[in-house]
């Protein structure tokens, strides 16, 4: 997998209480602004911006909650929330269990976050014009191999 420039490693996040903290110790190699109705049902706004970075590299520290769903492909997907906050902070579909998903709203320093791809384009909320990105894609594309 080829890291993705702008975010260099030690990547650390928090939730909003910050009693959830990570720490990704290998660069992104993908970033994503996320249309699709359930990342817009689970955050309550028009779209999720995240990365990927491979799962060894990432560690959390404090209690979390998993919450599970069925992906449009029929996989199951865990997103971890903040135990006490609520904070979505990171996610893991069953069908690539080599990277893990982390939300940029948590990022220490989101400045330095920009996404190379639009997801989910055909679930769009008609009411945001999606930002730019290099990559844009009316469904999920082909998942790295792990």
């Amino acid at each position: 997998m080829r890291a993705l420039a702008g975010m260099t490693p030690p990547i650390e996040g928090s939730c909003l209480c910050g009693a959830v903290t990570y720490v990704c110790s290998a660069a992104p190699f993908w970033s994503v602004n996320c249309h699709c109705r359930a990342c817009q049902k689970l955050s309550g706004a028009p779209y999720v911006s995240a990365f990927s970075v491979p799962a060894e590299s990432f560690a959390f520290a404090g209690e979390t909650r998993p919450f599970h769903r069925p992906s449009e492909a029929g996989h199951q997907v865990t997103t971890w929330h903040c135990a006490a906050c609520g904070t979505r902070m990171f996610a893991q579909s069953a069908a690539g269990t080599g990277h893990m998903n982390v939300f940029a709203a948590t990022l220490a320093d989101p400045s330095t976050f920009k996404a190379i791809s639009n997801v989910y384009l055909s679930e769009a909320a008609p009411w945001v014009e999606p930002p730019p990105a290099r990559f844009n894609f009316s469904k999920m594309p082909p998942r790295p191999k792990d």
